[in-house]
């Protein structure tokens, strides 16, 4: 490498630092003062106040940026200004819930599914060790079943986390199978066998594991919340299946209910678009204006194929946590916004509706029509990003 080359390398990194970290910065403070506009909406009230500032603070960084000053300097400015609106603005939570979607065998064969499994568990431990205050939230009995026969070591220590509470299991499933075409027999032999040998393996009692996680279901029949009541479950999180309110209460023919949450932002690895960037605070206003809830639920992890989230989406939300005009970004588990949501709902500081019947209107003809082109294969790894 001559010279010459080594230092035009030399420039052309730095540069490229400095351009990512200018636009890092600018993306901070433009997503507070958008959420800080969002929350005048909500607050009509305190509009007349709060625009004001806003218009201010972005004027501070118009003739920062302008100026070429310090940009940090800047951006600190600018929050100074938006203060006032910063303590209603932490009263929203993200409640930050991680996973792994796993699809089981799907298109590949059962090395490659195990292959992932085990990777994607490695890496989980790994980051829980690396990050105190990260929770990770994954279902399917089968996943678990195949971590304790192929690598019994990976096992026991996902049962140590699992007692410590940094690895919650959701597991009311074996697999995240087919609601429609399975008959309600399979569909309790599933409940019966998954809590069988969640008791077993880490002593949780069904009342410990009382969410179906159907992230990637193609469908949720009617009488679903009949079966699943009687089998322990209360809570449902589907993404796929229905438009309409996100909260709600799902009735079944009998009169039993699931407290139902159909994913306002969709599950992150089912929308590859879709990452940890402050877009993700964009719904949690109007979610709580529909329901009363301050608290929002946000999936995140990449999958399809294992992989769960990574040490960037990890950095992000703590980064994005301690921005002043901004929600919280908590670690979290899915059993946590259930709970906290029926407790509101209870105290009735939290309304949503009622509904019945198949939640259904998604992929018409999916159960005879094959895909038009195959899935690549991208085996799990051990991810270091």
């Amino acid at each position: 490498m001559t010279t010459y080359t080594a230092q035009f390398i030399e420039i052309n990194q730095t540069l490229q630092h400095h351009l990512s970290r200018r636009a890092r910065q600018l993306e901070r403070i433009q997503a507070q003062l958008a959420f800080a506009n969002r929350l005048c909406s909500a607050y009509p009230d305190q509009a007349t106040v709060w625009q004001p500032l806003i218009i201010e603070a972005g004027r501070v960084v118009q003739a920062g940026v302008d100026g070429n000053r310090d940009l940090d300097a800047v951006i600190a400015q600018a929050e100074a200004v938006l203060q006032p609106i910063g303590d209603v603005a932490k009263s929203y939570a993200l409640l930050c819930i991680s996973h792994a979607h796993i699809d089981m065998n799907w298109m590949w064969g059962w090395p490659e599914t195990v292959a992932v499994v085990n990777d994607t568990f490695e890496t989980m431990l790994t980051l829980l060790d690396e990050f105190p205050g990260f929770i990770f939230t994954q279902d399917q009995a089968s996943t678990y079943a195949i971590a304790e026969q192929y690598n019994p070591a990976l096992f026991a220590h996902i049962q140590q986390r699992v007692r410590e509470g940094r690895w919650e299991v959701t597991a009311s499933q074996w697999v995240e199978g087919d609601k429609n075409m399975a008959s309600g027999e399979s569909l309790s032999r599933h409940l019966l066998y998954t809590r069988r040998y969640v008791q077993e393996k880490f002593g949780l009692a069904p009342e410990d594991v009382q969410v179906d996680f159907e992230p990637d279901t193609f469908g949720h029949p009617a009488t679903l919340p009949t079966i699943l009541a009687r089998g322990g479950v209360k809570y449902y999180y589907h993404c796929r299946g229905s438009h309409g309110p996100h909260l709600y209460w799902w009735i079944g023919p009998d009169g039993s209910r699931l407290l139902a949450f159909n994913d306002v932002q969709w599950y992150m690895p089912l929308a590859p678009n879709l990452v940890v960037t402050p877009v993700v605070a964009d719904p949690i206003v109007e979610f709580a204006q529909t329901t009363g809830l301050k608290q929002m639920p946000m999936l995140y992890g990449v999958g399809d194929h294992g992989g769960g989230p990574t040490r960037a989406d990890l950095r992000r939300l703590i980064e994005m946590d301690a921005w002043p005009v901004f929600p919280k970004f908590t670690f979290s588990t899915l059993h946590n916004f259930f709970r906290t949501a029926e407790a509101a709902l209870a105290a009735g500081t939290a309304h949503i509706p009622e509904i019945s019947g198949e939640r259904n209107r998604v992929f018409t003809g999916c159960y005879t029509s094959p895909p038009l082109r195959p899935v690549p294969r991208h085996p799990a790894r051990l991810r270091r990003a």
